[in-house]
């Protein structure tokens, strides 16, 4: 069983943790932008960048924690409803951490919805519209992984915050960049890869609290 003072000094673990990841991302995009300087997007807001390579780690971490708090949730309770939550999310991390590495759904814009014309809104490019796919599933589980990550309360604020930074991503990608000049298309799209980098972040420390609360429950 963990001590008091043992449990206060995991705690305290965890808050550096998350503070060095966040600290770590936002070194990594300004070195970025940095090194290209004054075309500070090359590395940022094409695909198949630096920056994507890092979404995508920081997806493969999400999928190995969420993997063991399925295998923690199995020791506890047996193959039950939180169990199965946690190897869903497991399976849609990696497809998300495949999609961010090898650019799946921007390939399927460009080359099959985009020269078909679809669009869904007025203010869309044209195939532009498969992230919101992704967002109306993730509604669909909301209620779900809620219920999950309530039990830990610093778990759940790093979840909504992940929900909220990723809402802000998607409604930036339906933007029309030919609309745009190429200066504003540049740093919209900028953003738009940090603000998904933080959210990525915020995701991965949410899943790192609920391993760590799933690992004093298994020991108390």
């Amino acid at each position: 069983m963990i001590s008091p003072a043992g449990d206060k000094r995991l705690r305290r673990m965890e808050r550096w943790v998350i503070a060095a990841g966040f600290a770590a991302c936002a070194a990594f995009a300004a070195l970025l932008a940095a090194v290209k300087w004054p075309d500070y997007w090359i590395y940022i807001a094409s695909e198949q960048t630096p920056m994507t390579w890092l979404q995508s780690v920081l997806w493969f971490g999400c999928v190995l924690l969420a993997l063991l708090c399925a295998m923690l949730n199995y020791a506890r309770t047996g193959l039950g409803r939180e169990t199965f939550l946690w190897l869903l999310l497991t399976a849609a991390f990696g497809f998300l951490m495949a999609d961010e590495r090898f650019a799946f759904h921007e390939r399927v814009r460009d080359h099959v919805l985009k020269p078909a014309g679809i669009k869904i809104l007025p203010w869309m490019e044209a195939g532009d519209f498969l992230l919101l796919g992704y967002a109306v599933i993730a509604l669909l589980l909301a209620s779900s992984i809620v219920r999950l990550f309530r039990s830990r309360r610093s778990a759940l604020f790093w979840l909504i915050a992940a929900a909220l930074l990723f809402a802000a991503a998607v409604g930036m990608d339906t933007f029309d960049v030919t609309r745009m000049t190429k200066a504003g298309e540049r740093l919209e799209q900028s953003i738009e890869e940090i603000v998904e980098l933080f959210a990525d972040q915020s995701l991965l420390s949410s899943v790192l609290l609920m391993l760590t609360h799933y690992i004093r429950s298994l020991r108390s």
